[in-house]
């Protein structure tokens, strides 16, 4: 077959985090494929321009994709490259997830000007800033006497502002891969151990994206695919599917390889104050993966995560059609 000489054209968020990441991505396709010219389309998406109210009020973390997504269903960039935490977990139609490259460390860290070591070193009625509502229902449960405020922006302005104490604000969590993109190491001095605070479906990998019938494309991406890192974050992406969930609930959902072949999956949805919290904790592996997470999803549901949710009901994994 021969190989195809026209330039590949990547689609990206304008922030400092969405460029490191997508310019990370060229690279690497640069060196699998020396003689393809990389070029980038660099978008403000709406959700870089609205930072003053939650996410949900304003669109969600479509925000952040949609103007992206479109310019390669448009025909004016052949990939996309995003955070894949910011993704719907149903697939946009048109479009594909072409790889998932080496997922990057999933954990949260605390970050403050006074170097508190641990949530429970934080001050009682210290202000926490994050616009997350699962870490905002995570801290809660641990700490109900916290106050949580509303802190959007991108990472240089989130830890500038909790940093200098702007508006009150004492500690934010944030999520080790992004500070660790940006060269930010100086502010992971006490990541937080999942097992005190599950990371966010998807957190700490990237989604390369582009359109279902570009096979060029898709070839070219095909080698940047992580298999261990896509089965873990296509696992957490079916749990969010199975209970309609995304990025404005409370829902944390982590599947890690613990041994070739065998996998820990865990997920917790709580309330929107913290007050109540459902859990998993399952094993499994690479063949049954898929099954433990309808299972788990099942039991979620029984247990009443729908509510937790606000949603009324949803229709058991078993009673649903098959995720594609």
């Amino acid at each position: 077959m021969r190989r195809s000489r026209k330039p590949i054209v990547i689609a990206s968020r304008s922030s400092a985090l969405a460029r490191v990441q997508a310019e990370r991505v060229g690279a690497a396709l640069g060196r699998l494929h020396p003689s393809l010219r990389i070029e980038y389309l660099w978008i403000e998406s709406q959700g870089d321009k609205m930072v003053d109210k939650p996410l949900h009020d304003v669109g969600g973390k479509g925000l952040f994709t949609r103007a992206v997504d479109n310019a390669v269903l448009e025909g004016n960039a052949d990939l996309s490259v995003h955070s894949l935490k910011d993704l719907s977990a149903t697939e946009t139609q048109g479009l594909t997830i072409a790889a998932v490259p080496k997922r990057n460390d999933v954990r949260d860290t605390l970050v403050s000007a006074e170097g508190y070591a641990s949530i429970d070193a934080l001050p009682e009625r210290v202000a926490v800033g994050t616009a997350s509502p699962r870490r905002k229902a995570q801290l809660l449960r641990k700490r109900p006497d916290i106050e949580i405020s509303i802190l959007r922006g991108n990472v240089p302005t989130r830890l500038e502002r909790v940093m200098e104490g702007r508006d009150g604000f004492g500690a934010t969590i944030m999520a080790v891969a992004g500070l660790k993109r940006l060269g930010l190491t100086e502010h992971l001095r006490f990541p937080i151990d999942t097992d005190t605070m599950l990371p966010a479906a998807c957190q700490g990998a990237l989604a390369l994206v582009c359109r279902s019938d570009d096979h060029v494309t898709l070839t070219r991406c095909l080698p940047l695919n992580h298999a261990v890192s896509a089965a873990e974050v296509h696992a957490e992406r079916e749990l969010l599917r199975h209970l309609h969930a995304d990025c404005h609930h409370p829902i944390a959902v982590l599947a890690e390889q613990t041994v070739p072949d065998h996998f820990r999956f865990r997920a917790e949805v709580l309330s929107p104050d913290g007050a109540v919290s459902l859990s998993i904790d399952e094993r499994a592996t690479t063949k049954s993966l898929r099954r433990v997470v309808q299972k788990s999803a099942a039991r979620l549901l029984e247990r009443g995560a729908d509510r937790l949710l606000g949603r009324d009901s949803f229709p058991l994994p078993n009673e649903a059609s098959p995720a594609g």
